[in-house]
């Protein structure tokens, strides 16, 4: 393993339909330990609501740090208010989710313990040319990674 620096014009970038993102580190540079990437929320329409995506990952430990904007976040069957500065550490088999209801982009630091998760990102960026070959996101977290998604 080396040592890195990432500058703000560094990293894997990506998006995601509206959002957007970019690997600060994956889990090949950790050797699996954990994965770091930047996210960026696309800004809600200012609505309450309509669902926050909820899922739980069975073998990933997921982080998420408020660098700017205010998240609604979904933990269990409660939903908390998120600013700059909170942080919310999600354990294997939580579910959990969010919703960016601000009319302003969010910014987050989002961490996967172990690393690995962040490749479906990249996989199934909406940024490419061609659509990517594979069953789809949700497949393959559900497979690899023993994620459940709610409908």
């Amino acid at each position: 393993m080396e040592t890195r620096i990432v500058d703000t014009r560094g990293g894997v970038p990506f998006e995601d339909g509206a959002d957007r993102g970019r690997i600060l580190v994956s889990g090949r540079d950790t050797g699996g330990r954990y994965s770091l990437m930047e996210w960026i929320v696309a800004a809600g329409d200012g609505a309450p609501a309509q669902s926050y995506g909820a899922h739980r990952h069975g073998a990933i430990e997921e982080t998420f740090y408020v660098r700017r904007g205010t998240l609604e976040f979904l933990l269990e069957d409660r939903v908390t208010t998120l600013r700059a500065g909170d942080f919310v550490r999600v354990p294997p088999g939580v579910r959990h989710g969010y919703a960016n209801t601000s009319g302003e982009e969010v910014e987050l630091l989002v961490s996967f313990h172990p690393g690995g998760f962040e490749e479906l990102f990249l996989k199934y960026r909406t940024d490419q040319a061609q659509p990517p070959a594979g069953e789809g996101f949700i497949a393959d977290a559900t497979r690899d990674f023993a994620s459940d998604f709610e409908a």
